[in-house]
């Protein structure tokens, strides 16, 4: 009796994980695809109105769904809704910080999740790029608000948030080592109980790395470090500084981003301007008034899976099935080369790259993926343990049925941060003598006429996500 029931109780709890990683799988994509479909478009108000339904309210109604409220955030921006857009950003912040102190016995099922199905199943865990991006997105949106002081406040986070990545880092990759000890562990075990042969791991990482080769061919940015946050925060603390210590500060910043931008013209004369005003030899009331323009282009990465083969005999040659799935970077196409500013018929410049946010994307997804490669190995020899004893209890049937629980929850976590630009450029102007801006670019069907206001300095953000939209722009003055 004991040994015909045996094979029944393992067969319903393989059905159990294939049934959580298979409703997983199939969960609805199409609201998604309906907000990429309004972004791309360059509705944005409409666009951000589908992310805030896909988050499921505000934080004073209901608590959002963290990668939402994202999304919604940005299309906020974009649009012009910048109280709205630092609501939601200050709902998602809040969600960040719960992720960090989050609950042990969450983190315990996560743990058992991430192993036994995949990482779709637990929420979203931000990166850490996600969380330096919502303080200066809140910041950006507070320079259009006029409120000064708490734009300072969002920068200054920004730049904690910086200069504390490589820590958030070291903690979130020892958590990790810690989960990938545990279930390799447990791998182990499952793996002796059953006397089937011991994986080989090595050989299971060493075929995934090969589908890998782009990973050796990035450029990575130095500790995490953002040139589109330290630039608006040196501009920033340029523009509206008070006193000295706010102009170091403004230097600091511009000094990192010469660093990795060291032609950037823009970029250039404002650490210049900066220096010269620390060392009192130019006052800021008498500087020529200008125009800073900031534009986002593009589109930044998407994720795909990739599901990797991995030879039986890594895992065992009685198993049906031996696959893993990994995320995949994929990139998108910028909206325009460039854009060209004018004063009439009379050409002021162009803008040039500040900022690769494919290149900070990239360089935490390449720190963070020998993680996820282990992960990702582990859960697939677990898997394969759980096969070979589904064969040994239930013959036929139950191996099959234990393929299939692989085949389903051998997912990939493709969820990212999508609304973000590819690459962030930037221009320096003169301001025309009539305050009359005209922006053209390759490809771009009409070009922008912009009136600036009458103040010393003004920044006039624009944002296009593909080729052939009409770019969306706001502007902010400073007065000195």
């Amino acid at each position: 009796m004991k040994s015909s029931t045996s094979p029944l109780r393992h067969l319903a709890l393989v059905a159990c994980f294939a049934l959580a990683g298979g409703c997983q799988t199939l969960a609805p994509t199409q609201k998604a695809a309906d907000f990429n479909e309004l972004y791309v478009s360059g509705a944005y108000q409409a666009a951000a109105d589908a992310a805030l339904s896909s988050a499921g309210g505000l934080a004073t109604t209901s608590k959002p769904e963290l990668l939402w409220s994202l999304q919604a955030g940005t299309a906020l921006t974009a649009s012009g809704q910048f109280a709205l857009s630092n609501q939601v950003f200050d709902a998602a912040e809040n969600l960040a910080k719960e992720e960090d102190t989050e609950h042990l016995v969450r983190k315990g099922f996560e743990k058992l999740t991430s192993t036994l199905v995949n990482n779709n199943l637990n929420r979203y865990s931000p990166a850490v790029y996600d969380g330096v991006m919502i303080n200066t997105y809140k910041a950006l949106n507070n320079i259009f608000l006029s409120d000064a002081q708490n734009a300072r406040i969002e920068f200054n986070r920004a730049a904690d948030r910086q200069r504390r990545a490589e820590e958030h880092f070291r903690s979130k990759i020892e958590a990790l080592k810690q989960k990938q000890a545990e279930a390799a562990k447990t791998a182990q075990v499952s793996t002796n109980n059953t006397g089937s042969p011991v994986p080989d791991r090595d050989q299971a990482e060493q075929t995934v790395y090969q589908a890998f080769p782009e990973l050796a061919e990035w450029q990575v940015y130095p500790d995490f470090v953002n040139p589109y946050t330290d630039y608006l925060h040196g501009l920033y603390f340029m523009l509206g500084g008070a006193d000295k210590d706010d102009l170091g500060k403004a230097r600091d910043s511009l000094r990192r981003v010469a660093g990795m931008n060291p032609k950037n013209p823009a970029v250039k004369t404002d650490l210049q301007v900066v220096d010269n005003l620390i060392r009192g030899k130019w006052r800021k009331q008498k500087l020529n008034p200008a125009v800073w323009v900031i534009f986002e282009n593009g589109l930044g990465p998407q994720v795909e899976e990739l599901l990797i083969p991995i030879p039986l005999f890594v895992v065992n040659d009685k198993v049906e099935y031996s696959q893993l799935a990994l995320p995949k970077l994929k990139l998108r196409e910028q909206a325009y080369s460039h854009l060209e500013l004018f004063s009439g018929k009379r050409s002021l410049g162009k803008t040039e790259q500040l900022a690769s946010i494919d290149r900070v994307v990239q360089t935490e997804f390449k720190r963070e993926f020998p993680l996820k490669v282990t992960e990702a190995v582990i859960s697939t020899l677990t898997k394969g343990a759980i096969q070979y004893q589904a064969r040994k209890e239930g013959g036929l049937a139950g191996a099959l049925a234990a393929g299939i629980y692989q085949a389903v929850t051998t997912r990939a976590d493709t969820r990212i941060w999508t609304a973000l630009p590819k690459e962030v450029q930037v221009a320096r102007v003169r301001r025309p003598a009539d305050r009359k801006l005209t922006i053209k670019g390759p490809g771009l069907q009409a070009p922008l006429e912009i009136e600036l206001p009458d103040s010393q300095f003004s920044i006039v953000y624009v944002k296009a996500v593909a080729p052939g939209t009409q770019p969306a722009y706001q502007i902010a003055g400073y007065k000195p």
